[in-house]
């Protein structure tokens, strides 16, 4: 749940400092999703280790898909939103017969007001048993003044539309972008560059902090971001109260 890589890809971060700016106006609508197709049938049965530990709560705690991806969708959105989640509605189901986790989460979130806005509202899914998909994390945030689009599979990208106009792509170190997103850039524009590099990127931030920490009074750059134990422990009050909903048929819980 800690690895989060993807909040160290350079558009993620764009996209961040983007909503921070205002340049979306007041954020409205929250969309994250994470499908995959790999347990769409009994793996486990088959004697193959990774289904057969996610799908046993004994291992892998009170959530299977919520647990293992929808902690991610959720992540993803909290980030680059910067929205606390105030309450939700969740639904978990097992549709594969005989498994005893959750293969399909569908959660709503209300996010709690920022400033004197009306509160953002937003939506989860995360799936195991979504055929054609291999790993479809996307989010979409859409504002009073515009709307940001970025998907996992093609993470250089990022789609923009400022509200009555043309829709624009940004790029990774293209035309647009930001200083915060160069930063945590590692090769020029148009190479391929994502899942892996998210990773060293998170190592280096992990490494600026702890140099940082050593110093005397010393504290990290205000750039400097990383996922904390604060956000493990977050995932875990996310996975709690989803399973409580759930079990309320859907009744609106707080995190």
């Amino acid at each position: 749940m800690l690895t989060h890589n993807y909040t160290a890809y350079p558009m993620v971060r764009q996209a961040r400092e983007m909503v921070a700016k205002g340049l979306l106006g007041d954020i409205r609508i929250v969309q994250s999703e994470y499908p995959q197709d790999w347990l769409t049938e009994d793996l486990a049965a088959t004697g193959q280790k990774q289904a057969a530990w996610r799908g046993d709560p004994k291992q892998a705690g009170a959530g299977g898909a919520l647990g293992d991806i929808g902690t991610h969708a959720y992540n993803l959105a909290r980030f680059v939103s910067g929205l606390e989640l105030d309450s939700l509605s969740a639904d978990l189901d097992a549709f594969v017969p005989g498994r005893l986790l959750d293969d399909n989460v569908n959660v709503m979130l209300r996010f709690k007001p920022a400033g004197k806005t009306h509160p953002a509202k937003g939506m989860i899914w995360a799936s195991q048993v979504a055929p054609g998909h291999e790993n479809g994390l996307k989010l979409r945030i859409y504002g009073s003044k515009g709307g940001l689009e970025w998907v996992q599979a093609d993470p250089n990208y990022l789609w923009y539309t400022p509200f009555g106009q043309p829709k624009q792509l940004l790029t990774r170190n293209g035309a647009g972008a930001l200083p915060v997103a160069g930063r945590v850039s590692r090769v020029p524009p148009g190479h391929p560059e994502g899942y892996l590099e998210g990773f060293a990127n998170i190592y280096q931030e992990a490494a600026r902090a702890i140099r940082a920490a050593r110093r005397k009074g010393g504290k990290p750059a205000k750039d400097v971001v990383f996922p904390t134990v604060q956000d493990g422990v977050e995932g875990m009050a996310f996975i709690e109260a989803c399973v409580k909903s759930s079990k309320k048929n859907g009744a609106w819980t707080k995190l």
